[in-house]
């Protein structure tokens, strides 16, 4: 086989490192914290309010007494409608507050997500504070102090904490009580001439066999919106916009939005994916409920959040198509890859425990031969490319992610982040959970991954790129034990089972030849743990030749890393767990980075060494 290299015109120096939905943070506007909210500052508009400043244009002169008293004249008028509930004008820094319970909060709720699309000279002040309700926000003196903080919009929402059985310091019924304490606010709020506006409760995530959300707010919802309409104030419906969005998405999916602990995740709270999900709902609908509120939001930054990302993208001989149960990358019109979003059907005679999603699979050779296997009949945990670990423990819990018929753990796949697609790659972004199988159910690693597809020399290869990111999800870290397998596997085609294939389905295609090899040039019975830079699996599909080739980064933890190779089974995995037990943790994630070589021909080891040589002198 000839030597190639990526294409020299547009190889990509060093794959793109991962970009994180929950990274939004630059161009966010300042937000001041309560201890500085009484500073003093401009009212809502452009003019700075000195009185001095407003004849820096004109010449006044004093001895004319006449012009100066229309002057005056002029500025009282100016002042009696600056201080007039909802007037606005241009300025230099503005104000707005949040008031309301911990779904509020920038720590568990929407608002750190609603600040981040704000343009950077308003100013936003969250006093929402955990636990409190209509009731209990005002005697414990918060509401005080945000009138204090003199704004010019405050956005209010309660209900969570007025509910029964939250204690009589807090509760308040929807019908009466609490409906009295939301015009108190407005009151309140117009007297010191500030424009409020009431947002309905967000939903609690309570779901439904059929994966609709159950509504336990509606009646505190109903009565926002009842007062709203009573008082002429402005209102968001964040309970049915967000009881909208939770379906959308689904009970699976919408667990990368939130908190995880060690009693599994929170349905009540967002972490800082779902503040930016939800912030951008409350932000939009603001946007709409007046045009100087919409001057107050970056109309850009949220255009590109909520609009929809393109189902199918194209450039030069690449193109990449996402459906709701797959991503699949082409180049020249032939799949190179798909990944699973949702688990593909599961074959008949194999247990339904064996379905599974966030894989690769199938994967092919450029002349379109499918070299990975999913559901194998011999070992049907084994899906195409996958990454799991086996012998693991987290809060005294024992959990096998990759061995799906012990029911303790399993890998699934969370959220689409993003595609991209240019002349010289594509590919897309991914979120995983490693979870538990058995109550409670608990993320415990998110993993990243990056799949990049790269334009090659060589029209007989195709190459892509394949780098994770894998952290607790909790503040426990999990605990991976020394074993003899574990990590990023890949499992070749059921042609190449060497075995007893007895128990092999009446449809499964013949035995072919095949081998595997590492660096040493050693084959999988010398090989198997053997530290390696790459493995490769090689063999005949439809009696012409096949194979795919991993490249193990120089970067990797414990590289070079062991890898496992099974005598009998065509799969392989680098698997540094061989060398010792290790944690991840937030703080301390595990990171990897492998190329993957697919060919119709059966490399030679001196190509596979140059082809990592080459790799890693990327920059």
């Amino acid at each position: 086989m000839k030597y190639f290299s990526l294409n020299a015109s547009t190889r990509p120096i060093s794959p793109g490192s991962l970009s994180r939905a929950t990274q939004e943070e630059n161009g966010r506007p300042h937000a001041l914290s309560p201890e500085h909210a009484n500073e003093t500052k401009p009212a809502l508009g452009g003019l700075n309010l000195k009185g001095e400043l407003l004849f820096e244009h004109t010449t006044v002169q004093r001895e004319v007494l006449s012009i100066k008293r229309k002057w005056e004249h002029c500025l009282i008028v100016f002042f009696a409608l600056l201080v007039s509930p909802g007037y606005v004008v241009g300025q230099e820094t503005n104000r707005v507050i949040l008031v309301g319970d911990s779904t509020v909060t920038d720590g568990s709720g929407w608002g750190l997500g609603f600040k981040s699309f704000l343009v950077a000279n308003t100013d936003c002040l969250n006093f929402a504070q955990n636990g409190r309700s209509s009731r209990s926000f005002r005697n414990e003196g918060w509401w005080k102090k945000a009138l204090e903080a003199n704004p010019s919009i405050v956005l209010i929402q309660f209900g969570h904490n007025d509910q029964p059985g939250k204690g009589p310091e807090r509760e308040s019924a929807p019908e009466t009580e609490f409906r009295e304490h939301l015009r108190q606010y407005v009151r309140d709020a117009r007297e010191h001439g500030i424009r409020p506006v009431l947002i309905t409760s967000l939903t609690r995530r309570r779901w439904r066999a059929d994966e609709s959300i159950e509504p336990t707010l509606t009646d505190y919802a109903e009565a926002t919106l009842a007062v709203a309409r009573e008082l002429s104030v402005p209102c968001i419906d964040l309970h049915k916009l967000s009881i909208k969005q939770c379906e959308s998405i689904g009970p699976d999916c919408f667990r990368a939005y939130e908190p995880m602990t060690a009693e599994g995740a929170d349905h009540t709270h967002l972490n800082d994916s779902g503040s930016q999900l939800v912030g951008q709902l409350v932000v939009a609908e603001f946007s709409k409920l007046d045009p100087a509120f919409a001057e107050l939001v970056d109309q850009t930054k949220l255009s590109e959040a909520t609009r929809n990302r393109p189902k199918q993208l194209s450039a030069g001989q690449f193109s990449v198509i996402e459906t709701d149960n797959t991503l699949t990358v082409l180049q020249d019109g032939q799949p190179v890859l798909v990944y699973n979003i949702q688990s593909p059907p599961v074959p008949n005679g194999i247990p339904s425990i064996y379905a599974r999603s966030g894989f690769l699979h199938p994967v092919s050779t450029p002349k379109g031969k499918t070299i990975t296997a999913a559901f194998p009949y011999d070992h049907a945990h084994q899906h195409g490319i996958f990454c799991a670990w086996v012998h693991t423990k987290w809060n005294d819990r024992e959990i096998d992610f990759w061995n799906l018929a012990g029911g303790t753990g399993r890998v699934a796949h969370r959220r689409v982040l993003s595609t991209f697609c240019s002349p010289d790659e594509a590919g897309f972004e991914v979120e995983l959970a490693h979870c538990t199988a058995q109550e409670p159910i608990v993320d415990v690693l998110k993993e990243t991954w990056r799949i990049a597809v790269h334009l090659t020399s060589d029209p007989e290869v195709s190459c892509f790129d394949l780098e994770f990111i894998q952290r607790a999800n909790t503040d426990i870290p999990l605990l991976v034990e020394e074993y003899h397998y574990g990590g990023l596997g890949v499992r070749g085609t059921v042609r190449w089972v060497n075995e007893n294939r007895r128990d092999a389905p009446a449809d499964t295609p013949a035995h072919e030849t095949n081998g595997m090899q590492n660096e040493l040039g050693h084959d999988r019975v010398l090989g198997n743990h053997e530290t390696t830079r790459w493995v490769t699996l090689w063999g005949n599909i439809d009696n012409s030749p096949a194979s795919i080739s991993v490249l193990s980064h120089r970067d990797n933890f414990r590289f070079p890393q062991p890898a496992r190779l099974h005598p009998t089974k065509p799969y392989f995995c680098f698997a540094p767990c061989v060398l010792g037990k290790f944690e991840i943790s937030n703080e301390n994630p595990l990171k990897g980075k492998y190329r993957f070589l697919l060919s119709d021909k059966t490399p030679e080891s001196a190509w596979l060494q140059d082809q990592w040589n080459l790799w890693s002198t990327e920059q």
